[in-house]
């Protein structure tokens, strides 16, 4: 199975392997294309891997070394720091400020400029899946992790001040996922039934607004994902059918109040658009879905705006990536754009299915720039400090933190 993940605005994706790992950006050009831009087939056997936004900045774990973590320039070709833990790393999250790495019983909050360890947090239970969550707006850096081995409580934790904000009940079974939104304002939660979604507010632990995904079934819900305007939560699993719930629409002039009084207007003024479910008023079926070409695998979503129209993209566990047209005037069933294997043992292939005229192309079309890698293209070699690993290289960690444009510029 891939290691497959998206950045912090699902500008870009990055998949790792036994074989290496590649990153592929979305086309600007070809709405539903993905372009391979980084291809490493030394790096071998991940089991982890992700990248700072679309910095040189590159997070690793391999499955022979699962306690230690790698961060890797990708421009230079170089690794900039190594850090072991007493542990495997479950998960790694990242923003400009903070890089988090969980262990099982444990959350290590490094100041991502230097590494240096600011604080370590004693989970309150176990978290063998690595479940957690990091804000990414550029003040802001919110941590969101299980608390609780008998309902679905979490903490909110900042870890700017190293402080815990608030403890959320906020399902009666274990959590599954978690999300911030884009500005950190709400959180995301689902359980490991999968039947219900509810939406909390950051701040004050108020439950906003609650999702049902379903009740013939109990699924896997594998990815949360907020669009960047909070309008829109996504919603993947392990069954063929990814589905997106409408937060609210923005009214400017809407604005004192409580996020309760707030949504309870908003949702009166939107009953087209926000269907009850099974007469609760709180509890609300999904705005629209789309429908994967084959379920029972993982999955990982993301959604971006090209050129002023949302998109729901879905990779699975083998590397196939499918692109859906989101209507956010009418929603029900999204349109299929493109479907997309990105395996790295196979050759890549990009078909549409929207025009009447599909056609393939082969990867070199979708290259546009790629780095041949070997073992002897090492930069420079990182001397060892007190046999902890390679001394890391904060002036390079500074530069391309600092070269990552602010939240809201294009990254693309």
């Amino acid at each position: 199975m891939d290691c497959i993940s998206f950045n912090q605005d699902c500008s870009n994706l990055v998949i790792g392997s036994k074989s290496g790992y590649q990153l592929y950006n979305l086309s600007q050009k070809d709405v539903g294309q993905v372009v391979r831009t980084h291809r490493n087939t030394v790096k071998k056997n991940l089991c982890l891997i992700t990248r700072l936004f679309n910095s040189s900045l590159i997070a690793m774990v391999t499955e022979d070394q699962r306690s230690t973590l790698k961060l890797r320039h990708l421009k230079k070709d170089a690794e900039i720091c190594e850090r072991s833990y007493r542990g495997n790393i479950l998960a790694v999250k990242l923003n400009r400020q903070r890089l988090v790495v969980c262990l099982t019983e444990f959350y290590i909050i490094h100041d991502i400029r230097d590494m240096n360890i600011l604080h370590t947090i004693t989970s309150p239970v176990r978290n063998p899946t690595g479940l957690c969550a990091l804000s990414v707006l550029n003040h802001s850096a919110l941590l969101a992790y299980p608390s609780s081995d008998d309902s679905g409580t979490l903490e909110i934790f900042d870890a700017l001040t190293l402080e815990l904000q608030i403890q959320i009940e906020a399902h009666s079974s274990k959590l599954a996922a978690v999300a911030f939104s884009h500005n950190a304002d709400m959180i995301a939660t689902a359980s490991c039934k999968g039947t219900v979604i509810r939406l909390f507010s950051v701040s004050t632990g108020e439950k906003l607004m609650e999702f049902r995904r379903g009740l013939r079934r109990c699924v896997t819900i594998s990815s949360l994902v907020f669009s960047k305007d909070g309008m829109f939560l996504v919603a993947s699993s392990n069954t063929e059918t990814v589905h997106v719930f409408k937060v609210t629409e923005r009214d400017n002039e809407n604005t004192s109040g409580s996020w309760a009084n707030y949504l309870t207007s908003t949702i009166t003024s939107s009953a087209s658009a926000l269907i009850p479910f099974s007469g609760s008023l709180n509890a609300w079926r999904n705005f629209a879905t789309a429908r994967l070409q084959e379920g029972g695998l993982c999955t990982t979503a993301g959604i971006v705006t090209l050129k002023n129209v949302p998109y729901i993209l879905v990779v699975n566990s083998n590397a196939e990536l499918q692109v859906f047209k989101l209507d956010v005037e009418n929603g029900g069933e999204c349109e299929l754009i493109s479907t997309q294997s990105l395996a790295f043992e196979e050759k890549e292939t990009y078909k549409s299915v929207s025009s009447s005229s599909s056609s393939s192309v082969s990867s070199d079309t979708l290259v546009s720039r790629e780095y041949t890698i070997s073992d002897a293209s090492y930069a420079y070699k990182l001397k060892r400090d007190r046999g902890e690993g390679p001394v890391t290289s904060h002036q390079e960690l500074n530069e391309i933190i600092d070269n990552i444009p602010a939240l809201g510029e294009s990254h693309m």
